[in-house]
């Protein structure tokens, strides 16, 4: 594991050691992990178990590693309209969404640096999976959650043992209980949207598919986004991979948003240097990225456009639609994985994504996670 990385912002950029208990700059600005390249061997990659931990000499050093055994995910093939995608199925991650990648790195990087106890706001995947690895590294957490929340995911927070505090009306009504919260008891805010050891996490997902690709990359890549750490942890993971010399080029990159909550979309479309937040956003099925406005827009819209990639926002119909596509073909996903289906379809009829390029779609959240959502669909 690398010992050189430090937390620089983004904005002023002040400079933190890894042992700090920050989870953003003094300035308000968003902190990222900077440190030399890795130095990478396929060979001796190859001879590791198959779990993220096999990318160690790309992860920040730990002293205390708490994991829940997650394994390489699976790159499988799709067929969909003449053509064959690659879909990266980490709904199957241990508490079923991708966020597994970043509560690991996360929480172990809080139980190295001595914290005992912390507070996490989320819709829910979050939520669950914070809790899972705060158990399991026995910290005491904390969770504040919109009461509309997938039940699903509520009852898998309460599972494991977190206290969980719903909070009635719009998404931005829990980040506002938190923070107050977070200014009155002085607990560590342990936040997936802000803390940089979990996009740390997250970039593991491009170090798989690049692995699962022959050390290859494929031509474009569509996740969904919504605060946008998948996003940022596949541009970090790829732009390190090519630093490295482990991959020839970068691949693409593409935004997939619910249309009734869309301000990435929005922002790219505007050519604009950062995303405004959506006044009023409406209901979606894709509650996971239901986010007004990520923390780090500037970011997101750099690794868009630095790859020649871009964004889709879908409808509700489409997002529908694109859950039973995938149940057809014997994949069991939430709606907000299902955005990226449509998207590709959106990108492809709009000439972003040609017929004969290799694409991968990154499908984050399990489907029994919404039930409801599946029973009304089916019904």
């Amino acid at each position: 594991m690398r010992d050189d990385v430090r937390m620089r912002c983004s904005r002023c950029g002040r400079a933190y050691a890894p042992t700090e208990q920050v989870w953003r700059c003094d300035c308000g600005g968003a902190l990222d992990l900077v440190g030399a390249t890795p130095r990478l061997s396929r060979e001796v990659i190859a001879g590791r178990p198959p779990d993220l931990w096999r990318y160690a000499e790309a992860l920040p050093l730990l002293r205390e590693r708490v994991s829940l055994g997650e394994p390489m995910t699976p790159l499988i093939p799709f067929e969909h309209r003449g053509r064959t995608v690659g879909l990266k199925c980490d709904y199957l991650l241990p508490t079923g969404s991708y966020k597994d990648r970043g509560s690991a790195i996360l929480m172990s990087h809080l139980k190295s640096t001595g914290i005992v106890r912390a507070v996490e706001d989320s819709s829910g995947n979050a939520a669950a999976s914070l809790a899972a690895y705060a158990a399991r590294a026995g910290i005491e957490l904390t969770v504040f959650c919109p009461a509309s929340a997938s039940p699903g995911k509520l009852a898998q927070v309460r599972l494991y043992g977190a206290a969980l505090r719903l909070i009635e009306g719009p998404r931005q009504r829990t980040t506002d209980a938190l923070m107050r919260h977070v200014a009155e008891s002085g607990e560590f805010y342990a936040s997936h949207l802000w803390h940089p050891y979990f996009v740390e996490g997250v970039k593991t997902a491009a170090y798989e598919i690049a692995e699962q690709d022959g050390w290859r990359a494929p031509d474009a890549v569509i996740c969904p986004v919504g605060a946008g750490s998948i996003l940022l942890g596949l541009y970090r993971g790829f732009a390190e991979l090519v630093e490295a010399k482990a991959i020839p080029r970068m691949p693409r990159l593409f935004a997939a948003q619910a249309a009734n909550v869309s301000p990435v979309y929005r922002a790219f479309e505007a050519n604009a240097p950062d995303v405004a937040p959506v006044e009023a956003p409406q209901p979606t099925l894709a509650e996971g990225i239901a986010l007004p406005r990520p923390v780090r827009g500037v970011a997101v819209l750099e690794a868009l456009r630095s790859t020649q990639g871009g964004a889709a926002a879908v409808s509700e119909d489409e997002i529908r639609a694109g859950v039973r596509a995938l149940g057809r073909a014997g994949v069991c996903v939430e709606p907000t994985s299902a955005v990226v289906l449509p998207a590709l379809e959106r990108l492809e009829a709009a000439g972003r994504i040609a017929p004969h390029e290799r694409v991968v779609l990154v499908l984050s959240g399990f489907g029994l996670k919404a039930p409801a959502v599946l029973r009304e669909l089916l019904e």
